[in-house]
């Protein structure tokens, strides 16, 4: 059986891409394109036509909850879509990050199958770590910092020093700490640059960077 592939025709807002994000699931054939879409609730229409004398039936079928697609039909190989997303927007409960939606195109047989990206935007993360002094002889201590993250954020988080004679960084179950470990000073006071790296669901990377400070001995 021959495949028969999409054509879809969008806004200048749509971006052909590959998508690697923090919220995962298996997509579906080919990234077609990716749509952003606000924080409020709203709704966006997607133009399709199909490529040849195509004699399959679509559907567009929406993976996440928050997407939803108003029936229509199929006219002359082509289709309007009209999608419908709910609101992200955060309030004094939730905070809501920006967060990834997917819609698949298919024939209603499966045989064909590919996937639209839906972008919608939310609160932008953030980390504020605290400077740390510590003595000669300590060999562990923890990093305050102040954070808008959720549990769900943490498994995007990278955590490293630019210097060896930090050991160990680790982040606190408390969601306020890092707790880092390190050698002896046996020398001169010296410096070491603690770095988080956190993706949000969009896959973008964002840094906080404090100092730890180790005295040297008198």
């Amino acid at each position: 059986m021959k495949k028969t592939y999409l054509l879809v025709i969008m806004a200048a807002l749509f971006v052909m891409s590959s998508c690697t994000k923090v919220e995962r699931i298996d997509v579906t054939g080919r990234v077609l394109a990716e749509k952003e879409v606000p924080a409020q609730a709203g709704t966006f229409q997607l133009p399709i036509t199909v490529n040849g004398e195509s004699k399959l039936v679509w559907k567009v079928r929406p993976v996440h909850e928050w997407l939803h697609v108003d029936d229509a039909e199929w006219k002359q190989n082509a289709y309007n879509v009209f999608v419908r997303y709910d609101s992200n927007e955060s309030s004094m409960n939730n905070r809501n990050f920006a967060r990834v939606g997917h819609l698949v195109v298919e024939t209603y047989d499966g045989f064909v199958a590919d996937t639209i990206v839906v972008k919608q935007r939310g609160i932008t993360p953030s980390m504020k770590l605290s400077d740390v002094t510590v003595e000669a002889t300590e060999t562990k201590s923890v990093v305050p910092f102040n954070t808008n993250l959720t549990d769900a954020c943490r498994p995007g988080i990278r955590l490293s020093a630019n210097e060896n004679w930090v050991e160990s960084i680790e982040y606190l179950s408390n969601g306020k700490e890092l707790e880092v470990t390190f050698a002896v000073n046996d020398g001169a006071e010296r410096f070491a640059n603690i770095e988080v790296v956190f993706v949000d669901a969009w896959g973008d990377e964002h840094t906080a960077e404090c100092v730890l400070t180790q005295k040297g001995l008198e």
